[in-house]
């Protein structure tokens, strides 16, 4: 990989085309507001309800890594607010596992 880490399975992350695309191979992105470079949400290592909330369709960040994570890959882009509403309605959205983290 790019940065130096395994190509092995436990160092992947499931990822949708949206998020893959908008990735690529950076790690993080600068903080507008101080200038400093702030690492991206790694669902790996951190927990989706410290950094992110969700407001009906819309993911809004809580922290410096939520907002560079959602600026940059696009989380209220038009396109995906109305997918994630169609996924909310239909009870797809968020799933399970997601909610057990949410609420801890």
């Amino acid at each position: 990989m790019k940065h130096g880490g395994a190509t092995t399975a436990d160092n992947l992350c499931y990822a949708c085309i949206f998020c893959n695309l908008q990735k690529g191979t950076d790690l993080g992105s600068i903080n507008w507001q101080t200038g400093e470079l702030v690492r991206f949400f790694n669902p790996r290592r951190d927990f989706w309800g410290e950094h992110f909330w969700l407001d009906e369709a819309l993911i809004q960040p809580l922290t410096e890594i939520g907002e560079v994570t959602a600026r940059i890959f696009d989380f209220n882009v038009d396109e995906r607010v109305i997918e994630r509403q169609a996924l909310i309605l239909s009870g797809q959205y968020p799933s399970a596992s997601a909610l057990k983290r949410i609420n801890k």
